[in-house]
């Protein structure tokens, strides 16, 4: 027999990890484990996240109803919201390329929820738009921790920023601060100690963009150490592990971005 759970929100990005923390815990119900989960709740951060963005045009402006329902072989995802509808075969699968200048914005929340689930659908009507999305295989996931994004100076070119817990839409532009002000018009290169971040979604994605493309254009690198699974994951799905220089620890990624500071500084 079918179990179902539902979850009303308004429309505010600050309520994007309340509504993941509910899909984590329907589909633990649902006896998932950890990278199924994981897909779950990134997909539907994204779903939430055009809503909020595109369906209503800002914050605030209406709700948001998830609907999990859990079947004996699969998890099925209802996202319903009264905002303007839009055509998914219209939205272009965004380019990726080997250099991020060249990357399309538009279109990789909606990729990224093709890519992380089985089965995504659209249905628009007067009563409103439904998203159904279906997870074939279930699983289980951490609780996410409070955004902190410490940083250290190794030296007056090389900067460590340590992001912990979750970089979604409701701390993603306060993760995109502390990349910025740490540049602040500086020559520098970053690493990013991604060892303790949990989740990263489509706005994250986006931070470490807006970063990356201010220190390419003084001939320097953002570099980043110490990604887990679901984290690569996501990073390879949308092709930027070609373009990032990734290490498997942070004194791999020290010691790289150390070597090529030095390098310029002798030129």
């Amino acid at each position: 027999m079918a179990q179902t759970r539902q979850l009303v929100v308004s429309g505010y990005y600050s309520n994007i990890p309340l509504i993941t923390n509910f899909i984590a815990e329907a589909a633990e119900a649902a006896g998932f484990g950890e990278a199924q989960t994981y897909h779950c709740q990134m997909a539907v951060d994204e779903a939430c996240t055009n809503v909020i963005e595109h369906a209503y045009g800002g914050e605030g402006i209406g709700d948001i109803t998830v609907i999990c329902q859990i079947e004996p072989d699969r998890f099925v995802i209802q996202v319903l919201d009264s905002g303007d509808p839009f055509d998914p075969e219209a939205v272009p699968v965004p380019l990726v390329a080997d250099d991020l200048d060249a990357v399309t914005p538009g279109g990789i929340g909606l990729h990224l929820m093709r890519q992380m689930m089985d089965d995504v659908r659209f249905e628009f009507s007067d009563a409103g738009n439904q998203l159904t999305m279906v997870k074939h295989i279930l699983s289980d996931s951490p609780e996410p921790s409070e955004p902190y994004y410490p940083v250290e100076w190794l030296d007056a070119d090389l900067a460590v920023i340590r992001p912990q817990g979750r970089i979604d839409s409701a701390n993603a532009q306060l993760f995109e601060e502390t990349l910025l002000s740490t540049l602040d018009d500086r020559e520098i290169s970053l690493v990013v100690d991604m060892e303790k971040v949990t989740y990263i979604s489509s706005r994250g994605l986006k931070s470490l963009i807006a970063a990356w493309r201010i220190v390419r254009s003084q001939n320097r690198d953002v570099v980043l150490g110490s990604l887990n699974d679901t984290v690569l994951e996501v990073l390879d799905t949308m092709g930027f592990t070609r373009v990032f220089t990734i290490f498997d620890s942070l004194e791999e990624a020290v010691n790289y971005s150390t070597s090529a500071s030095k390098r310029l500084d002798s030129q």
